[in-house]
């Protein structure tokens, strides 16, 4: 009897370690077999951070919101801000122009120093162009100058477009002599000495915030949240003079209050930044004579901050090749004191690489950037990714505003000079840009990267009808990958990457600044980079792939004789 009482027992005990231990493996997700240890990384999450500035708000909310047909739309997020006005936040996979808009909050007010709470009628707010899924969006500015454009580019035809948005932005910052309202941070003049630090565009922002501050006391207001909200109505139909498309602007707050003057943002504004100036509240150490300049546009206003009706538009049109290009995107950036500022824009290339992008009223050199797609390599014919730290990129000089730039192109040459102008001194101004794409032109034969479409030599017969300076181009290009082939690169857009950062310092060895580069950036073949990857080497490469199967452009190594032994004989010098 004992004997079966013990076996039925140990059966039990097997059966309730079996079912333990299954319930285990259940809730573990499985071993690592079958579709439970095969799950996808999550996506990648875009961020959006920055600062509110009324005064940093503390204790505010910031809510991120879609556009969708130039109007407001689904709410994406929303945080709060930090004692220094900062917040953070997750955009998961969103695409698309972005409206920022804080609620409620805290500020110490400039001109009478005292604390304040926004009202509840009063927000601040700004309006960003399309952003990229996944993309990290950092330093934007959330002010009563942003607000402004918000409800300006709110108004114009099409709504919040990616082209409205931009020259709203643009506008606003030209009235109040700011170069980009969305990243500029203010000078705050309650700081001791900060204009001893700030540079023209920070000091005319925070003198700018101030003057409306100070115009709010002036008027008897209890909280200067409420001139924030005026200027934004007043500035909705693009003419600061008290109205808001033909009536009155109340001054106070949900219609309370009293008329908004006509001259409040010109002549009024002007005066308010003198008076502030010279106040006791000031304490930045800056004096009349700094913001003059400013003061005097202002006093010389006719309140139009931007042509009301049709946005003029510019736009940028081109190509990108690294072999035929798809599924990329394209993304222009203003050039802000050298170096790539604000985002203009961003599309999707066509399956041919073709791009086409409004750069609304943007006047100022431009830099291109693609990143992810796939190409077909040259030198194998097979289809390759971008890898993930590879990118490729352009850089123009000063374009006009509504100026349509037409046949731009973005490839491995023009690649290499930008990062070369990038790294010039004083940046990407128009006489280093044109340089470097000068430079990196004759290096390699080629009069004018910029424009040059390459001829792509995977087509059948196209060097019969490719001037030499297209050939060039895209010999080079195909040389490139037969290069990163030859070192078991299992992607060769990571080469391109390599022939970027040798070119960034003047010199063709191997080297960015003194130290030898890593091919591959570590994830994959190709190891330390060599001296020779830019001349000999490249022309062992040409020459290779001039002999090899996958050359169908009916060129052979004798037609390419001169650029090879050019690239041969070099001693890297750009």
């Amino acid at each position: 009897m004992k004997n079966k009482m013990l076996q039925r027992f140990r059966a039990f005990f097997a059966l309730s370690v079996m079912t333990l231990s299954a319930s285990m493996l259940v809730a573990c997700g499985g071993s690592g077999g079958g579709s439970g240890g095969s799950s996808s990384p999550p996506p990648a999450s875009g961020t959006v951070s920055g600062t509110a500035v009324k005064g940093p708000v503390t204790g505010a909310t910031v809510t991120a919101y879609g556009i969708s047909g130039g109007a407001m739309g689904a709410k994406i997020t929303s945080a709060g801000t930090d004692a220094q006005g900062n917040f953070r936040l997750s955009m998961g996979t969103y695409t698309g122009p972005v409206m920022l808009q804080m609620t409620g909050g805290s500020y110490t007010d400039e001109a009478s120093g005292s604390g304040m709470s926004m009202l509840s009628g009063d927000v601040m707010t700004a309006v960003l162009p399309t952003m990229t899924a996944g993309a990290t969006v950092s330093g934007i500015q959330m002010t009563p100058l942003t607000s402004m454009a918000q409800t300006m580019a709110q108004h114009r035809a099409g709504g919040m477009t990616d082209a409205s948005i931009n020259a709203a932005n643009t506008a606003v910052g030209s009235y109040f002599m700011v170069n980009d309202i969305t990243h500029t941070v203010p000078m705050n003049p309650l700081t001791a000495n900060s204009g001893g630090a700030a540079n023209q565009d920070q000091i005319n922002y925070g003198m700018t915030l101030a003057a409306m501050s100070q115009q709010a006391k002036n008027q008897g207001m209890s909280s200067s949240s409420a001139i924030v909200t005026a200027m934004m109505s007043d500035a909705s139909d693009d003419i600061m003079d008290g109205k808001m498309s033909g009536s009155t602007v109340m001054m106070g707050g949900m219609g309370m209050g009293m008329a908004m003057p006509a001259t409040a943002g010109t002549s009024g504004m002007a005066s308010a930044m003198s008076a502030f100036v010279a106040s006791a509240q000031n304490h930045s150490g800056v004096v009349a004579a700094t913001v003059q300049p400013l003061m005097d546009q202002l006093n010389g206003s006719n309140g139009q901050i931007m042509g009301g009706g049709a946005v003029v538009n510019g736009t940028v049109s081109g190509k990108v090749f690294n072999g035929n290009m798809s599924q990329a995107t394209v993304t222009a950036y203003a050039v802000h004191n050298g170096t790539m500022g604000a985002q203009i824009a961003s599309t999707a290339a066509t399956s041919q690489g073709a791009f086409t992008m409004s750069l609304g009223t943007y006047t100022g050199p431009v830099m291109l950037r693609v990143t992810g797609g796939k190409y077909t390599d040259e030198a194998t014919g097979t289809s390759m990714t971008m890898g993930s730290s590879d990118v490729m990129t352009a850089a123009m000089p000063t374009v006009s505003s509504g100026a349509n730039v037409t046949g731009v192109m973005i490839n491995p040459l023009t690649s290499m000079a930008q990062t070369r102008a990038r790294t010039m001194t004083s940046g990407m101004t128009d006489a280093n840009i044109n340089s470097a794409n000068t430079a990196v032109g004759n290096y390699f034969m080629v009069s004018d990267i910029l424009h040059t479409q390459p001829m792509d030599p995977s087509v059948t017969g196209s060097g019969s009808g490719a001037t030499e300076d297209q050939r060039n181009c895209g010999v080079t290009v195909a040389a490139m990958s037969q290069y990163a082939n030859g070192q078991g690169m299992t992607a060769s857009s990571a080469f391109v990457t390599s022939m970027m950062k040798d070119a960034s310092d003047g010199t063709m060895n191997g080297m960015m600044g003194g130290n030898q580069i890593q091919m591959g950036g570590g994830m994959m073949g190709g190891g330390m980079m060599q001296s020779n990857a830019g001349t000999s080497g490249l022309a062992m490469a040409m020459t290779d792939y001039m002999g090899s199967a996958i050359n169908h452009s009916g060129l052979t190594a004798a037609n390419m004789n001169t650029l090879i032994q050019q690239l041969s004989l070099s001693n890297g010098q750009l």
